[in-house]
């Protein structure tokens, strides 16, 4: 199973400006009983961080947007330019309109769950 999380809150001013109501998007990954949350920071550069299924909770009280999916194979490599570039190579979406969480979601919701 794989989480994708979607956040309307950021630091950066031009993401504010560019993107619409939701600004960050992160992978979750489980293993075992475990999750795995997989935060892109920039190019090359992508944290994990543990979390708990209460962490997760926590987040979705904080205004953030979770979409599960049914996903086996997911190909984690840190060589993209953004965070829904990252998540869009991690679960295989190859459609290059898709450039900010908000067009991510509304695919996302559309076609795969």
């Amino acid at each position: 199973m794989v989480i994708i999380g979607f956040s309307d809150k950021t630091s950066l001013p031009v993401v504010r400006m560019i993107c619409g109501r939701l600004k960050h998007c992160v992978i979750i990954t489980q293993h075992n009983k475990n999750f795995v949350l997989h935060q892109f920071v920039k190019h090359h550069n992508v944290a994990q961080i543990a979390i708990s299924s209460r962490g997760i909770a926590q987040l979705e009280s904080c205004g953030w947007v979770f979409i599960y999916l049914d996903c086996s194979d997911v190909e984690l490599r840190n060589n993209a330019w953004t965070c829904v570039g990252f998540v869009k190579r991690a679960i295989g979406i190859k459609n290059i309109w898709i450039q900010t969480p908000n067009s991510l979601y509304k695919y996302l919701n559309k076609n795969l769950t």
